[in-house]
């Protein structure tokens, strides 16, 4: 994947170097080390994916955890509590079943 273009960039470069340079900024301020360490937002952003189901974004994410320093049962973790949060607000949902009608 290093060195090849994502659809994301594909994307963005196509709407504009403006909307390009914007996009990458953000993701930049977002992703850089803060409160939280490079690792921890890999982390988020790889359990992120895996709760919305994009499965190009989990493939992009867990490579850079993996280049951030996160093990294999990191990920795991993260992504079996983003399994949990789905599963929960599938719950969440089915539980309006329950509601008089």
């Amino acid at each position: 994947m290093a060195g090849r273009k994502t659809k994301t960039e594909e994307f963005t470069e196509a709407l504009g170097e403006e909307v390009d340079s914007a996009f990458k900024r953000l993701v930049f301020l977002i992703l850089k080390e803060g409160a939280l360490s490079v690792k921890d937002k890999a982390l988020i952003t790889l359990a992120c994916s895996v709760a919305v189901r994009c499965e190009r974004c989990i493939e992009r994410h867990k490579e850079t955890a993996r280049k951030a320093g996160a093990s294999q049962e990191e990920m795991l973790e993260a992504a079996a509590i983003a399994g949990l949060v789905r599963m929960g607000s599938g719950f969440n949902a089915a539980a309006t079943l329950l509601d008089d009608d």
